[in-house]
């Protein structure tokens, strides 16, 4: 009974079916993506043969950590240790990957073998490289090819399989080569080791942390500060997709209820012969739930297929390797049948409590009332809409949860730009300078002699190193530090209130949010990276991400970080005969030293490769709302087109033509998005409210609300009611007035 109940409005059951698909599957495929970086990472940075991983204390991640090489000499004299490799591991930008993992190996390390030929040789000298077999088809190489990787030429020298994506799309190269390439000379990332005596691993790990309080060991499975990292990248999928199947959801709530109002009087006689609460309750719990149930299989199906279609794209092949698991196939249908649940407990509910006597006096497709509200709506679209208010407000909120999120990600992605534009512009910076195919500011590293190159160019007043790192202490997990020469003008920007600026090695000045979650003050101390500072100074500028982070002098954050003579950004302040030449200077600068990109300080923050991916995060939620959103409307929209067919009959009988009737569907359609799109701002500005009430980073997410914004999601507003008042109006166009008189 309960399928045939469905597919008596095969359409509109579709439609439902469509809606929660798209949902379920945001969520495969989202949650894909991010399992596949969150555990390419993984697998790359803790390899199988190894026994314990040994890194940089605090570090976010192992390929952000550096490791004197000396360190690796004493490591191996540790009794117990057997044998120990480095490994340097880079990230790369390149047109074909956005996100290039380079990894060099010791040549005569236990390592090496880890990456399994199936063509060529292992690299045995200078300026040769492996390439995995994901970067072969991508790059199109074999055995014998040149491959350009930051400004160097290397000879293809075999191709590997791991079974990891990450290292699949990356490459594998000697570790000296590695130390050249990315300027980590007589450095590592970190080192693998391997244990004698399995038994001995826990106390071997304590001798090393206790002997190095800036090095940590890690197992493999163990917790560390990498692995809440990677977590973040695991739950921003779930994060996305949950707001499509929210509104699939909805919308399905809104399909079972309509099926409760045309069939009140089917319901009716059902209670007079004797059907109790329960089991009307059960009939439509059952409709619901295999509504959902049937959406869900179809929607991990489409999930499927759109991954395995962007495993054809180059750039994110690499991340999309074994990340469809049962676990999270199963993960996908109890949700949607979670989502079927509460999707069809108020229309259940409602038909329980229909009294038989008047359910059975009830139009099963007309309302016979039209209510103040609509009489005072007048004869407009909106008094149509109003009609069935449940439908409308579900509709409404619906669509508005789907907006408000676009809203939200884009007032927060908006206020970023404008907050990094206000931090890098400070201190009189005209340009900004990171190393050239660095994929964020955190792996940026330019040279300090090539900042000097910069600062004995005749058009160049001063210059100011910045060096970007991301550590953790007590009561911030992710504490963003800026290493700053004391001498150079950016430090002039802070703005002090309690104590002053840093002045010698050992002080800390920090920003008010985090003196405020730290419980300190001017006097105390905080540990950063095993080492102890003073604060010295309390600022306030009014730029959230500089407010919740702290400042050190430049060789301080150096030695902090390991990056010795390393900076991230470099802050070019031009003469004043120079400064309407920004652009040009720029320009000449990126041609003459290749390892630099050169930007305006105020448009530095669009440049970023962060940039791109978020705008691209964005483009792909906006495409899904459309696409959810416009089901949700067309199923609106039909469903209205059902229940009035009678009155549409008299309208085209009375001499209404085509376009009339396609018309007043369209405008209600429209109307009906419109309303949506101003539910869904409110709703925007109220979940970016929420998101900057999260303890450890909320204070970084500023919203910017722009004209631009606002106009865009009027814009989307209006695809949505054309997509989802099209079908519908077509559908009652062509109704025949004979037919559509008779209509029950």
């Amino acid at each position: 009974m309960i399928v045939k109940n469905l597919w008596r409005r095969k359409t509109r059951t579709l439609l439902t079916l469509l809606g929660v698909a798209v949902g379920v599957a945001a969520v495969v495929s989202l949650s894909a993506f991010g399992e596949g970086l969150a555990g390419g990472m993984q697998q790359t940075f803790s390899a199988p043969e190894a026994d314990l991983t040994v890194g940089q204390r605090d570090a976010l991640m192992l390929f952000l950590s550096s490791v004197d090489e000396a360190v690796g000499a004493e490591l191996k004299q540790i009794p117990g240790v057997g044998e120990v490799a480095g490994t340097v591991a880079g990230m790369v930008q390149m047109s074909e990957s956005p996100y290039f993992v380079v990894l060099g190996e010791d040549r005569r390390g236990f390592i090496l073998p880890h990456y399994r030929l199936i063509a060529g040789q292992l690299p045995a000298s200078h300026n040769q490289i492996l390439i995995g077999k994901i970067t072969a088809e991508n790059f199109k190489k074999e055995p014998g090819d040149v491959f350009r990787l930051n400004n160097t030429t290397y000879r293809v020298v075999g191709i590997y399989e791991t079974g990891v994506s990450l290292e699949d799309g990356g490459a594998v190269m000697l570790l000296e080569d590695a130390q050249r390439a990315f300027d980590k000379r007589n450095q590592v990332s970190y080192y693998n080791l391997q244990i004698k005596d399995a038994r001995r691993i826990d106390a071997i790990k304590a001798e090393i942390e206790s002997r190095w309080p800036d090095l940590a060991a890690s197992r493999s499975g163990d917790a560390t500060q990498q692995e809440a990292a990677l977590d973040l990248f695991r739950a921003f999928g779930w994060f996305l997709g949950l707001f499509a199947v929210l509104v699939g959801g909805l919308g399905m709530m809104n399909t079972t209820l309509m099926s409760v109002f045309e069939r009140t009087r089917e319901i009716g006689v059902l209670r007079a012969v004797g059907w109790s609460r329960g089991r009307i309750i059960g009939m439509i719990m059952g409709e619901s739930l295999v509504l959902s149930g049937l959406g869900g299989v179809a929607g991990i199906g489409l999930g499927v297929g759109l991954i395995e279609l962007a495993r054809l794209v180059p750039s994110v092949e690499s991340l999309l390797s074994g990340v469809l698991t049962p676990t999270l196939f199963v993960q996908a249908l109890v949700m949607a049948l979670g989502l079927g649940l509460v999707g069809g407990f108020y229309p259940a509910w409602r038909a329980a409590q229909l009294a038989p006597v008047e359910a059975m006096r009830a139009e099963s497709g007309a309302v016979t009332r039209v209510g103040a509200v609509a009489r005072f709506l007048g004869r407009g679209p909106l008094r149509n809409l109003w009609r069935r208010p449940t439908r409308t407000v579900i509709t409404v909120l619906g669509l508005g949860l789907g907006v408000g999120f676009i809203v939200a990600l884009a007032a927060i992605t908006d206020g970023f730009i404008l907050v990094f534009a206000q931090l890098t512009s400070a201190g009189q910076v005209d340009l900004l300078a990171e190393e050239s195919n660095a994929p964020d500011v955190s792996v940026s590293e330019i040279d300090e002699r090539t900042a000097l190159r910069v600062r004995n160019r005749p058009e160049v007043a001063s210059i100011s190193k910045i060096l970007l790192g991301i550590t953790a202490t007590p009561g911030l997990p992710y504490f963003l530090l800026f290493g700053l020469d004391p001498n150079e003008d950016y430090i002039l920007h802070y703005r002090i209130r309690e104590g002053r600026l840093i002045q010698r090695p050992g002080e800390i000045m920090v920003g008010r949010f985090a003196a405020n979650s730290l419980k300190k003050g001017v006097g105390d101390s905080v540990r950063l990276g095993g080492r102890g500072y003073l604060i010295v100074g309390v600022y306030e500028n009014g730029v959230a991400y500089e407010d919740a982070s702290g400042t050190v002098s430049l060789k301080e954050a150096q030695q902090l970080f390991n990056r010795p003579r390393k900076i991230s950004l470099l802050g070019i302040r031009l003469k004043p005969a120079y400064q309407g030449q920004a652009e040009a200077i720029a320009s000449q600068l990126e041609s003459e030293i290749s390892a630099l990109t050169v930007s305006r300080s105020s448009e530095f923050a669009n440049e970023l490769q962060d940039m791109a991916t978020t705008y691209a995060t964005l483009n792909a939620v906006i495409a899904l709302t459309v696409v959810v959103g416009g089901v949700v409307i067309m199923n609106a929209m039909l469903m209205s087109v059902f229940e009035r067919t009678q009155e549409i009959g008299v309208l085209r009988a009375l001499g209404w033509r085509r376009r009339q009737v396609i018309g007043m569907v369209c405008v209600e359609s429209l109307a009906l998005s419109l309303l949506s799109a101003g539910v869904g701002i409110g709703l925007g500005v109220g979940l970016a409210k929420l998101f900057q009430l999260e303890p450890s980073m909320g204070s970084m997410l500023v919203a910017a609300y722009s004209p631009q914004l606002f106009l865009g999601v009027l814009a989307l507003a209006l695809v949505l009611g054309i997509i989802g008042g099209l079908y519908p109006a077509w559908r009652a166009a062509n109704l025949r007035p004979i037919e559509a008189l008779r209509y029950e």
